[in-house]
């Protein structure tokens, strides 16, 4: 099917010759003669792209386009400026006004073409990768909701076989399992409630850091013995309430210190810490890995990176990990970022102080 171009001139001889011109090239036409034609049609169709004069009787083209911008079936359809002005101010008054693109008068139709094209690429490029988001997310939230039935097999499960007793070695590691168990639920409990981009953000709630990095350490204490990893707190004594969500902030946690003892060699230590900053409150966790070059730095929280140090006992490494802790912790109103000493790393957050603590 043919895209759909609406030319909106108010001299018959330019509409006749461009129309010639794009009906060749093989576009569907719509035309109008002025402003307020041009908002009716595209009240009853949405053209994929619109050429625009700017001089008309009535409203002008820049009015014609900022109105065009403000009505939701219109507001993501390219707009390419026809004008015989040449002066920068106009030129960025269009820009301002919405237009992605102009065309000088006389036009030539070369030109006019090629501009088009990439244009309406663009738009098509645009409307797949949000087709293709929009699908991923779905298929996410159903895998999400469907992970759901054999965690909580697993919980009740456990809890079963706490209730009827255990040997205290292997009472620990089942404690382990069901805490493990439940956090992954309340992960995906998280996912699924995940507000859209734009969407208001909830009311951040306070949290205390200390009891989060122990609750964290306790969990990964196992993974550490078995790499000989010795696992160690500093927190500082009497620090005041976060301000976010402590399911949140325990996910971000757990993120950095996995990683942390993934790259940490058996032997290693693992350090988790809690300071107060003015405003601001932190979580530091340091080890003993090989560090991050200079170089693959700035890749550090970007989604799937895939940076040259590897795990040292073969553990998995999807690099998506730190992409999370950014996303959970920024929405919190905190920030993230890392540090390298000498040897090994130093991978922190920032939380604003709860109000009143």
């Amino acid at each position: 099917m043919p895209e759909t171009i609406l030319l909106v001139d108010d001299t018959p001889a330019n509409l006749s010759v461009l129309a010639e011109c794009l009906a060749g090239a093989g576009f569907s036409l719509l035309v109008a003669e002025d402003g307020e034609d041009a908002l009716a049609l595209t009240a009853r169709t949405a053209p994929d792209l619109i050429l625009l004069d700017v001089m008309m009787p009535g409203i002008d083209g820049f009015t014609t386009c900022r109105r065009l911008k403000e009505r939701p079936e219109t507001r993501d359809v390219p707009v390419i400026f026809m004008t015989a002005l040449t002066d920068t101010a106009e030129k960025l008054k269009a820009f301002e006004a919405g237009a992605v693109d102009y065309v000088t008068k006389p036009i030539q139709h070369e030109e006019a073409l090629a501009r088009i094209h990439t244009h309406l690429t663009i738009r098509r490029l645009r409307r797949e990768l949000e087709q293709q988001l929009a699908l991923k997310e779905r298929f996410m939230r159903i895998a999400g909701h469907d992970l759901r039935n054999p965690l909580c097999l697993i919980l009740m499960s456990g809890e079963l076989a706490r209730r009827k007793g255990a040997p205290p070695e292997v009472a620990e590691y089942l404690e382990s399992i069901h805490a493990s168990a439940r956090q992954m639920r309340g992960i995906i409990d998280t996912f699924l409630n995940l507000r859209r981009p734009g969407a208001e953000a909830a009311p951040g709630g306070r949290c205390d850091l200390n009891l989060l990095a122990r609750a964290v350490a306790a969990q990964h204490e196992p993974a550490a013995e078995h790499k000989r990893i010795a696992l160690q707190l500093e927190l500082e004594d009497g620090i005041p309430s976060a301000k976010g969500d402590a399911g949140h902030v325990y996910q971000a946690l757990a993120n950095y210190v996995s990683n942390a003892l993934k790259f940490t060699p058996p032997g290693g230590r693992v350090v988790v810490r809690t300071r107060t900053g003015g405003v601001r409150l932190r979580l530091e966790v340091a080890d003993d890995g090989p560090g991050v070059p200079a170089e693959e730095r700035a890749a550090l929280f970007t989604e799937f990176a895939r940076l040259s140090p590897r795990p040292t006992a073969g553990e998995e490494s999807n690099g998506v990990g730190l992409s999370i802790v950014k996303q959970l912790v920024e929405s919190q109103g905190g920030k993230v970022g890392a540090e390298f000493p000498a040897t090994g790393s130093v991978f922190w957050l920032e939380l604003p102080l709860a109000p009143g603590a």
